[in-house]
């Protein structure tokens, strides 16, 4: 039988479209039996209105996961997360007319610990220069999912937060495939690469002299709450072998299920924002208070002292250049503290936290009766700033005497150092 050339094209593209038909039929096919377990939370996804039917997005399961592609499937999902429609909320790297702006505001906008963490769910973080983006077509590792789930969902990372360092640091060791670095020093730490990185998947701690280990910031601090709280409630746990994967690439079917884990976890209703401990802290400058660590800290105005460790006590010391009383609230209760008794670095003030997650100080210039840090002239912001008020403040007992002596010496190198790069 003779064809023409154009029937024999014609039976060209046909051959070739079957075959396309068959191979995608067939990766179809594969992908649905490869993907069963994640069939429960597909068809649940569907229900909800953020997937299709499981055999349609079967050749789709998996796909890694973009972080615009998991902003859309939270914004459908979880539709608490909403801000008034005009209102306009800065979200670096997805400028407002953007595709992704009206979602990205509206899940990001409404982070509970917001406007302070916007920066915790960004997918670049330059904490030197305090600066962060979204990057909405950046490719999710599971690591990456955690922080930024963690970020929009804390009650998993609040459940672990009040353990003991070692403890932590004990539970840590069984994920086997993420690194941990000690330190001598917290100037060491400084120093490490890896220091204050939120979305690197290894965890700096500092070894005192005496034997006890602590995490070297309060970012490593964040991150091992999220891995060991995601992991204690079920919503991302090691393999049996201890193995996270922290780096791989997450898949859309990995996904599903874990977003409809957390659905789960607040009863099946959604999501409802129960405030945390930090959220009811009234101040919203914080210093932190650590087991077995003695600091300094040079700060004007108020402050709540955050008792990360649950310590029964806290020994407090100030120095200043003129006389400066405090007000120490704890659980409601005030107590004035003079300048002439807090000034003795050799017997500092002994406050029982009597089970408060917080105090809050507030510092009051004598001769004026003012709070400090308020100044309501340029000679007032002058005193405030010319104060050199500092804090020492430890869990045990302790002469602050050369702890404030390595403090004036730090401070003078301090301000060579801005004299010389003015």
């Amino acid at each position: 039988m003779n064809y023409s050339r154009w029937h024999m094209l014609l039976i060209t593209v046909l051959s070739f479209s079957l075959l396309a038909t068959s191979t995608v039929s067939a990766a179809t096919t594969t992908n649905a039996k490869k993907y069963k377990w994640a069939k429960p939370a597909v068809e649940f996804m569907a229900s909800h209105g953020v997937m299709k039917s499981y055999e349609q997005e079967a050749d789709r399961l998996n796909q890694t996961v973009s972080k615009a592609e998991l902003t859309q499937m939270i914004h459908t999902l979880f539709k608490e997360f909403r801000v008034e429609p005009d209102k306009k909320i800065e979200i670096p790297g997805v400028p407002e007319g953007s595709t992704y702006y009206s979602i990205f505001r509206d899940v990001y906008g409404s982070i509970p610990s917001n406007p302070w963490s916007l920066n915790a769910a960004a997918d670049q973080v330059d904490y030197s220069s305090y600066t962060f983006a979204y990057q909405p077509d950046k490719l999710l590792s599971r690591w990456d999912l955690m922080i930024t789930l963690n970020v929009l969902f804390p009650q998993m990372s609040e459940a672990v937060q009040d353990r003991q360092y070692k403890d932590m640091f004990a539970q840590s060791k069984s994920f086997k495939d993420i690194p941990h670095k000690k330190f001598s020093s917290p100037e060491a730490y400084d120093k490490w690469i890896n220091a204050d990185q939120l979305l690197t998947a290894e965890f700096g701690w500092i070894q005192s002299k005496d034997k006890s280990i602590y995490l070297s910031s309060d970012i490593d601090g964040g991150k091992l709450n999220a891995l060991l709280g995601f992991s204690k409630a079920g919503i991302m746990k090691p393999d049996a072998k201890g193995k996270f994967y922290p780096s791989q690439k997450v898949t859309l079917a990995e996904t599903a299920v874990i977003l409809q884990r957390i659905y789960n976890f607040y009863g099946g209703k959604g999501y409802k924002h129960q405030p945390t401990k930090d959220e009811l802290i009234p101040n919203g400058t914080r210093l932190f208070l650590h087991e077995g660590e003695k600091s300094a800290t040079g700060t004007t105005g108020d402050f709540a002292l955050v008792n990360a460790d649950d310590v029964s006590t806290l020994y407090l010391s100030i120095s200043a250049k003129e006389p400066v009383d405090l007000t120490i609230t704890v659980n409601g209760e005030s107590i004035n503290y003079t300048y002439e008794r807090l000034n003795v670095l050799n017997a500092p003030v002994i406050i029982p936290f009597d089970g408060a997650y917080y105090v809050e100080i507030y510092p009051i210039l004598r001769r004026t009766g003012k709070l400090v840090g308020e100044p309501e002239t340029d000679e007032e912001a002058e005193v405030y700033n010319n104060l050199n008020l500092a804090y020492f403040t430890s869990d045990h007992w302790t002469d602050f005497t050369e702890t404030k002596l390595d403090f004036d010496d730090s401070q003078r190198e301090y301000e060579q150092y801005l004299k010389e790069n003015e």
